[in-house]
């Protein structure tokens, strides 16, 4: 028979990863529960740091604002899409910038959705790209 502690340690192990990136602190803690009472593990940045630790655990999806403290981030993306050990990592952009289809496609991202959105198309989106 398992014993409690390895059966939760299995059933977190098979969860998915999504790291949010967004500077709004009302969005992440959303995002946060919405997408963890969906089964997701969910960790966040506010400013995209993240990415220059030495030891990051790789997600399954990046939830990226491409506005971060009134600058604009899209190198952010960029960066992940060139890098060889991150570039597998499907990006979905978040923004209220009219622009975003087409800096969405400058910088590589997998998809995007505008500010303000539907919790529902978020999820969809999340779904089709966590998705084995």
């Amino acid at each position: 028979m398992i014993d409690q502690p390895f059966l939760t340690l299995i059933i977190y192990m098979g969860r998915k990863r999504i790291l949010i990136v967004e500077d709004d602190a009302f969005i992440v803690d959303a995002l946060s529960m919405v997408l963890e009472e969906q089964g997701f593990d969910v960790s966040s940045s506010v400013d995209g740091e993240i990415f220059q630790s030495p030891i990051i655990e790789h997600p399954d999806l990046i939830l990226l604002d491409i506005r971060l403290s009134g600058t604009d981030r899209r190198d952010i993306c960029k960066w992940l899409k060139a890098h060889p050990d991150m570039k597998h990592i499907p990006v979905i952009l978040i923004s209220g910038n009219r622009d975003i289809q087409k800096i969405h496609e400058e910088c590589g991202a997998n998809d995007y959705i505008v500010k303000p959105f539907e919790l529902d198309d978020l999820l969809n989106k999340v779904n089709l790209f966590t998705a084995n």
